[in-house]
């Protein structure tokens, strides 16, 4: 009897353990791809942010890059997303131009895979496939399994209710809901509709996998307006089309920019302004001129409003800030001075551009509403 109970108390705990470690694993197949990328998230009432990406079982982490400024005044280091925060989320980007030389070879190499499927990817796919189809069968089996279990040990008679939820835990880690349209469109590229009553956005690209609440569409060109702020070093590094270099000065008591912009993006970049980043200043210095490819635009901002520079020592002053790409760097190039980055005003560079990005769309407001047929085997 002593054995019986104790075989029945060890069957309790290793099933609860290996259920709670299968459930902290379980990631949304879709989101789990995002992470360890840099990822801009865009939010229904148009806020974006964007960091590196932490994906958990229950929710997001956003990791920034420049610290951001709290309601409270104090320094938040990332944005975290709760599993009911996830209805309030538009789409995320993966923009390539904003990854390391690291993460943007991963993300070909994804592109790749999703693109010509290898007979791995293949297999994998059908069995996984396959054993949703089987899913009760393998319940079923499962529980035929327990009750010849039954007969010979009370003890496991006793605790088939736990293997039962180890059984399911497991089928969960490797089922999906099966969807015939969009399974029939994997590696296929596609035209996907994301809209409420308040907005609309078209994305086409190859679709490389759903969830119940997720579906990722992957080599997409995003053309829109957007924003870059000037105070954040290590973005404005990253990226790969724009470079920055700025000069701070002081004239009279007041602060001046001289800043360089060049660009080696393939497209033509249209700058627009730069404004401060939550517009409650409504400053607003107007640009709105075309760069092409390896061009250059030189600007002098000195009109700064006095709320906008005032947290800068201007015995600081000069201090320059070269915000260059990695692999455009020279011996000559000066370093990013950030402990300096603080004196940087809060100002953001807009632009409309057209750059690839992975999209990953909530399927509460995402449709596959188009096939579409790739002739292109550039890749």
């Amino acid at each position: 009897m002593d054995n019986v109970l104790i075989i029945s108390i060890l069957l309790i705990f290793l099933t609860a353990l290996i259920s709670n470690v299968m459930q902290q694993r379980k990631r949304d197949r879709v989101l789990k791809d995002m992470q360890g990328f840099h990822i801009t998230l865009q939010m229904l009432s148009d806020k974006q942010v964007w960091g590196k990406m932490h994906v958990y079982s229950n929710g997001l982490e956003l990791v920034y890059t420049d610290p951001q400024q709290t309601e409270t005044g104090d320094l938040s280091s990332s944005y975290i997303l709760h599993q009911e925060d996830l209805d309030q989320i538009w789409v995320f980007y993966r923009f390539h131009n904003e990854l390391s030389v690291k993460n943007q070879q991963r993300r070909k190499l994804e592109v790749e895979e999703t693109i010509h499927p290898g007979i791995i990817s293949r297999a994998k796919r059908t069995i996984r496939n396959l054993l949703n189809a089987f899913n009760d069968a393998i319940n079923e089996a499962f529980g035929v399994f327990l009750n010849r279990l039954k007969g010979g040990s009370s003890a496991f008679a006793q605790q088939d209710t736990y293997l039962k939820k180890v059984s399911a835990s497991a089928l969960g880690l490797v089922g999906n809901v099966f969807n015939p349209i969009l399974e029939r469109y994997i590696n296929q590229r596609v035209v996907v509709i994301v809209e409420n009553e308040h907005k609309k956005d078209v994305f086409c690209g190859f679709l490389k996998e759903y969830s119940p609440s997720w579906l990722s569409l992957l080599d997409c060109q995003i053309r829109r307006k957007d924003k870059l702020n000037l105070n954040d070093i290590e973005r404005v590094s990253m990226q790969r089309t724009i470079d920055m270099e700025i000069l701070m000065t002081e004239e009279d008591g007041n602060v001046i920019l001289d800043i360089l912009i060049s660009y080696y993006g393939g497209q033509n970049l249209k700058l627009i302004a730069i404004e401060d980043q939550d517009r409650k200043l409504n400053y607003f210095h107007k640009i709105n001129q075309t760069i092409k490819h390896k061009g250059s635009l030189s600007l002098r901002l000195d009109d700064l409003p006095p709320q906008c520079t005032r947290q800068i020592n201007l015995k600081n002053l000069p201090v320059e800030f070269s915000m260059v790409a990695p692999e455009r760097r020279t011996p000559e190039t000066p370093v990013e001075n950030e402990a300096y980055q603080g004196l940087l005003p809060e100002l953001a560079l807009v632009f409309y551009s057209v750059r690839i990005a992975d999209v990953y769309i909530p399927r509460s407001m995402g449709v596959l509403r188009h096939g579409v047929d790739y002739l292109d085997d550039s890749h």
